[in-house]
């Protein structure tokens, strides 16, 4: 009876070995054969930087230059994540830099499904046409640029805007200012295009939000080294009647660094100074945010803007469209897949497909239909803190909260 159990124990034990050594020659066999679908699998997409050179205005003070690598770092980090997750769905980004408009740029743009946009915007209009005439099918995102009147341009064109615009920014302030209390405002602007521009923005948003203009004021840049903006400041901001804040339109940082403290009527600053509405700030830590900014800052020695993160969300974008796109369009063992991944389908899926992107900032992140704008929370922040994102609480809108910052309801051929 003892001898019939030992014979039955060892028998069970001999099956028990059979049975994991058939397992794990089943995984091992298994595993290899995944490992060379991947291999097989593995699609790359070529993507292009294009950053034209700004020219820095004469009297910014050196610490307020942007980096040479602005917009570029962002996009490489975003290239890094994005390989993670490609490496296991079959798929790969490379990204290409270029700074000028020249024959190896023309050859880098004919085989790139994406060209990211990082230009003044004086050259904006034509850096867009010059890149769609060599590549038609090409998706061009701005990742730089927050002119309201780009969101209303190339509506044939596959263009989309990771950079906020400045109607997002100001709205943004608007409700800030609604909810101080705060309702008379002092303008002031610089003598730039898009100082106009972004002074422009800010006074549709003082309609919206009924608040009152004191007055609106333009800075006159200078080269008499014997002007001082500091000592010049306090006089620039007087007025005939009292102003609870003021807005201060200064995209080239001639003027706006010397407000605060130095006005005549001590208020809150905003815009290019004081409280700044900002696509991404480095004191941003919330909803992962601070691993983001931590592997920045260890790569690249500093901090992270959000011309970066609108290259970073572009990337993410893209990314995102090549993993959730219909099978039957990216299909990975097509053996020209790569052909299939053209800037208008990703265009379509981000876009059409009303794709959402995970970037950050604690909501799903969609593209506009009409602007081909991406909806974001917008940072209020000063030099130090973030002060809070906005839409403020109190704040609704019918479809998402989003859309109670910037133009929602207009369309790329409505007219400002």
């Amino acid at each position: 009876m003892k001898k019939a159990k030992v014979w039955i124990g060892i028998s069970t034990l001999l099956l028990s070995v059979s049975a994991l050594h058939a397992h794990v020659h089943a995984q091992n066999q298994s595993g290899s054969k995944y490992k060379g679908q991947a291999e097989a699998q593995q699609n790359t997409t070529n993507m292009v930087y294009l950053k034209l050179k700004r020219p820095t205005p004469a009297g910014t003070p050196s610490y307020l230059i942007s980096p040479t690598d602005e917009g570029i770092a962002g996009a490489e980090i975003g290239i890094e994540d994005a390989n993670i997750t490609g490496k296991f769905l079959g798929y790969s980004l490379t990204l290409a830099h270029i700074n000028a408009l020249d024959s190896a740029a023309t050859d880098a743009i004919t085989h790139a499904p994406v060209v990211l946009i990082d230009s003044p915007d004086a050259q904006y209009q034509e850096a867009v046409r010059s890149v769609v005439s060599i590549n038609p099918s090409a998706l061009v995102v701005n990742v730089a640029s927050g002119k309201d009147t780009f969101r209303r341009m190339h509506c044939e064109l596959n263009v989309l805007h990771t950079y906020p615009s400045y109607q997002m920014k100001t709205d943004a302030l608007g409700q800030w200012l609604r909810t101080k209390r705060l309702s008379s405002v002092l303008t002031l602007r610089g003598a730039h295009e898009s100082d106009e521009a972004y002074l422009d923005a800010f006074l549709r948003t003082a309609k919206k939000f009924k608040l009152n203009i004191v007055e609106k004021k333009t800075w006159q840049a200078s080269f008499d080294l014997r002007r001082s903006a500091f000592s010049e400041i306090p006089l620039f901001t007087r007025t005939k009647k009292p102003y609870d804040a003021i807005f201060a339109a200064d995209t080239q940082s001639q003027y706006a660094y010397s407000l605060p403290f130095n006005t005549h009527l001590i208020v809150p600053i905003m815009g290019s100074a004081g409280l700044k509405p900002l696509g991404w700030h480095f004191t941003h830590e919330q909803w992962g945010a601070r691993q983001l900014q931590n592997r920045f800052k260890d790569k690249y020695s500093r901090t992270m803007n959000e011309v970066d993160f609108a290259a970073y969300a572009a990337i993410i974008a893209i990314s995102t469209a090549l993993q959730r796109s219909d099978s039957s369009d990216f299909k990975n063992n097509d053996s020209q897949m790569h052909e299939s991944v053209t800037g208008t389908r990703l265009f379509n899926a981000l876009v059409e497909g009303q794709l959402s992107i995970a970037a950050y900032k604690g909501r799903q992140l969609t593209f506009r239909k009409g602007t081909r704008q991406l909806r974001q929370p917008i940072a209020l922040a000063h030099e130090e803190a973030l002060v809070i994102h906005a839409p403020l609480p109190g704040f609704l809108h019918q479809r998402d909260e989003l859309d109670t910052l910037g133009d929602a309801t207009t369309t790329c051929k409505d007219t400002l």
